[in-house]
């Protein structure tokens, strides 16, 4: 079958038109700090209305899109998926069109290229743990990142009542001696454009997500590796919790486990490996009862609550089998990001797919150590 003739992309009603579609684009968004995706949802706020997306991220409209959902709502168009509408290319449900569609107009292969980076976090985001432990993200725009934090203990930062003629106390912030390397995630796809042109686009959107797993899997390493060592400035976990019994979980245990952190921290997120989890879990039924003060679901816990962390499991070496590893999930980790998956866009614009790179760039700062605590069974 003969590749489709590429239509020049003039049509009046499409409100992409005033934009220009070439490899270009993807250097200028990420000049302003931002994906592709973004400067549409912008292009499409000029030229028709303003749209719900205006401004964030992929995770953040997936999990936008997702609030719709729950709400027996249907989730407004964002503006590359109205590409897909004008374009007349069908990308989900039972009858997808074929790889080759993105290509009937000249410079459509730029929607493409956004397409890989968006079914790519769409993967991302089916195994994601990142976002439940970090306390924020933020998006940098070099290759290392130098940490502040104040230097002086608490009792020396604690505001103090002063007199007359005082001086209130010095508190000193500082820049860490020990940069953060930006981490990057990524995997050569080798594809051939004549292979694979005629294959549906669900059918090739399944395999980006798959790549998008996988580098969310290893970021999550990379996230309780951190948190597990600390990040390079002296900062591993501030309280190591240890069973009564070495290599047996009791209730007490439990009960010193979801207490560990100390005043004001409350210990609400925490990993471990399997067996390890399952001999936990078997220790909760002491602690069903509908009158006791416990919280088991990781909601906002009331001042006379004991909070019980929720746990996830997580059966990888970044772990070691007898550890749990918790957080306040409010003040332990930063996440530092480049804020998009880095395609080699010219080669998916011009269909020279023999192989191309996509990664994504991240590191984890340790905001405060003593929002970290490991809970050893055996010592």
């Amino acid at each position: 079958m003969e590749l489709m003739k590429e239509a020049p992309l003039r049509s009046k009603d499409f409100w992409l038109r005033n934009m220009d579609l070439d490899a270009g684009v993807f250097e200028a968004a990420a000049a302003e700090g931002k994906t592709l995706s973004m400067l549409l949802e912008e292009q499409y706020a000029k030229e028709r209305e303003p749209s719900p997306y205006l401004g964030l991220t992929k995770a953040e409209v997936l999990r936008k899109k997702e609030t719709y959902r729950k709400r027996g709502e249907d989730a407004p168009l964002t503006a590359l998926e109205r590409c897909y509408k004008q374009l007349d290319i069908q990308v989900s449900g039972a009858f997808t069109d074929k790889v080759e569609k993105f290509y009937q107009y000249a410079n459509a292969g730029v929607i493409f290229a956004e397409y890989w980076s968006d079914r790519i976090y769409a993967g991302m985001l089916k195994t994601s743990f990142v976002a439940d432990f970090v306390m924020g993200e933020s998006v940098i725009d070099s290759d290392n990142f130098h940490k502040v934090y104040l230097e002086t203990l608490e009792q020396d930062r604690q505001l103090k009542r002063v007199g007359e003629y005082e001086e209130f106390p010095e508190v000193q912030i500082k820049v860490a001696e020990q940069s953060l390397m930006m981490q990057m995630f990524g995997v050569y796809v080798t594809l051939s454009y004549k292979a694979m042109r005629q294959q549906r686009i669900n059918i090739f959107a399944a395999a980006l997500e798959q790549i998008g797993l996988q580098i969310e899997i290893d970021r999550f390493d990379d996230l309780v590796r951190t948190l597990r060592l600390g990040d390079g400035n002296s900062n591993t976990p501030g309280t190591t919790v240890t069973t009564t019994v070495s290599g047996t979980i009791g209730t007490r245990d439990v009960i010193n486990w979801a207490t560990a952190l100390p005043t004001p921290y409350k210990l609400d997120k925490a990993v471990g490996r399997k067996a390890l989890l399952q001999e936990y879990m078997v220790n909760l039924a002491d602690f069903d009862n509908p009158g006791a003060t416990w919280n088991f679901i990781g909601q906002h816990y009331k001042p006379e609550a004991t909070f019980l962390p929720v746990h996830y499991e997580w059966d990888r070496s970044s772990i070691p089998t007898d550890n749990f590893l918790g957080v306040d999930s409010r003040f332990a980790i930063e996440h530092l990001t480049n804020g998009a998956v880095l395609i080699e866009t010219e080669k998916v614009i011009r269909k020279q797919f023999q192989g191309t790179a996509v990664s994504h760039g991240d590191c984890f700062s340790v905001f405060d150590n003593n929002a970290v605590a490991i809970f050893d069974e055996t010592h």
